[in-house]
């Protein structure tokens, strides 16, 4: 697996796990970010990255502050 592929996949699932943990659906976290469904759906499935700004909205429906997220991913190094 490359590193962007893997970077998708753990970004993806950390937003999967925030919306779970928040007990949304994914339509409800789409429909306030401005999103499709199956956007989000493929962000969380590691298919495609989120752009930074489309991460930041995600991530304010979700009431986590970028530092929060990046400590859900673990330490950087693990990213490349």
């Amino acid at each position: 697996m490359e590193s962007s592929e893997r970077i998708a996949h753990q970004v993806g699932h950390a937003l999967r796990r925030l919306r779970l943990e928040r007990r949304l659906l994914s339509k409800q976290v789409a429909s306030r970010a401005g999103i499709t469904r199956p956007m989000l759906s493929r962000y969380e499935h590691g298919h495609q990255q989120p752009t930074l700004t489309t991460l930041v909205k995600i991530l304010r429906v979700l009431d986590c502050s970028a530092e929060d997220f990046g400590k859900r991913l673990g330490p950087w190094g693990c990213l490349s």
